[in-house]
């Protein structure tokens, strides 16, 4: 069975004046109808892979790789215009914060109700349906109400629901989630996971969650891939993530707070120079 998607020696860099700058160096992986996790500190290139999948990478970027396909589609040979065709259709992404990712100026069934408009043809009664459908789904429970409201008149729980319907309204194959919950207190990321669980399980979808919290991906994802200096350095089953044996992985791992332990301050990584290689 040909994997939702392929990568294969993946790598983006960015040419400024000091130099050629390596964001991502040679990455690897095959992603399935699972959920996926990428973690790995700020500036680990994780953003960077996703962005590359989603063709959201800016122009002056150098983007390479051996393998980067859509099921059977080769992503880095189609055109632009088959690229935005998959985009928001077939393959969406969440972004971090909805305070910078919604439009200010457009009410937020507007904005759902632009992405299908984009991809299908349908009535502007219909259009509107599925954007309240949608609403719904991801739990708002007055969505009449919110379809009409400013991304600024919602809280950041809710203006990540809106994130996640406009995201799903299409029905992609694969959603890629760039630290969809770090905006957001504890019980409101529980129940946006929540949210994500049901509705990938439900629509069969392919799921990249990219992040920093590693007990949130330990206990939410399949799989486990872990980033370090553009390069992934461990993969490993999600709830095997306490037996990692790669040295970074663990020294992450060893910083984590621990409810029954007094450690004051907290372990910093010490890192290795091999690491980075």
């Amino acid at each position: 069975m040909t994997p939702l998607l392929t990568v294969q020696n993946l790598k983006v860099s960015f040419p400024t004046r000091t130099g050629l700058i390596e964001a991502v160096r040679g990455v690897n992986f095959t992603l399935g109808k699972e959920r996926l996790g990428i973690v790995g500190e700020s500036g680990s290139g994780k953003s960077q892979t996703g962005r590359a999948i989603m063709g959201l990478t800016p122009g002056h970027a150098r983007i390479t790789a051996d393998t980067l396909a859509f099921g059977d589609t080769n992503l880095l040979s189609i055109s632009a215009r088959e690229r935005r065709s998959l985009r928001g259709k077939r393959i969406a992404m969440i972004l971090q914060d909805p305070k910078y990712s919604l439009n200010p100026v457009m009410p937020i069934g507007r904005q759902i109700m632009e992405t299908l408009q984009t991809h299908e043809r349908l009535s502007n009664a219909e259009t509107r349906a599925r954007a309240l459908a949608m609403l719904e789904a991801v739990q708002i429970s007055d969505p009449e109400r919110v379809f009409d409201l400013y991304p600024h008149e919602v809280s950041g729980g809710m203006g990540q629901r809106v994130m996640i319907a406009m995201m799903l309204v299409c029905g992609p194959e694969l959603l890629i989630a760039d630290e969809p919950t770090s905006a957001l207190d504890v019980t409101v990321q529980l129940e946006v996971l929540g949210i994500l669980d049901k509705l990938v399980s439900e629509r069969g979808m392919g799921l990249i969650f990219i992040s920093h919290d590693l007990r949130l991906v330990s206990s939410f994802c399949d799989r486990v891939l872990v980033m370090y200096a553009g390069r992934v350095v461990e993969e490993l089953p999600a709830s095997r993530l306490s037996e990692a044996k790669h040295p970074y992985t663990r020294g992450l791992l060893n910083c984590l707070p621990q409810i029954n332990s007094d450690r004051h301050p907290l372990p910093v990584l010490e890192r290795q120079a091999e690491w980075a290689l």
